[in-house]
């Protein structure tokens, strides 16, 4: 009897474990007015940053469309399930990566206009912002 109990306790911890190894939602994190540069500190045109912006959405498997001059939409889907959308404004001197829209990220919206969402969105967006900015730096 005392062999069964434990091994209902056991059985019973392993299936709540997909739910406690679930993460929360955080605070999405937007890159607002971000300045950039070029090599060694050189001006930069549009035409250049939106080049580079491309070459990092490319590595990083983001799909972009355009949204007008200056303004592209970067979107990410993960293993045919999640959807992350980002909006990219971008100038010679700065960049912003705004969310936008989500699929099944656990999006919520929060108080102040702020909302919530799964830490990897935060992590995709910082992983292209990081990219644009290398190569930016490579020129």
């Amino acid at each position: 009897m005392k062999s069964l109990r434990i091994w209902l306790m056991v059985l019973a911890s392993l299936t709540c474990l997909p739910a406690m190894a679930q993460r929360q939602p955080v605070p999405i994190v937007n890159y607002e007015n971000v300045a950039i540069s070029g090599p060694a500190g050189q001006a930069l045109t549009a035409s250049q940053v939106k080049q580079a912006i491309q070459s990092a959405a490319a590595a990083n498997q983001w799909e972009l469309a355009d949204q007008g001059p200056g303004r592209l939409l970067a979107t990410l889907h993960v293993r045919g399930k999640h959807t992350a959308m980002t909006e990219i404004a971008y100038s010679p001197d700065k960049i912003s990566l705004v969310y936008k829209d989500s699929v099944n990220l656990k999006y919520s919206p929060g108080p102040g206009g702020k909302g919530v969402i799964h830490p990897f969105y935060n992590r995709w967006v910082g992983d292209l912002k990081e990219k644009i900015h290398s190569a930016l730096a490579k020129g």
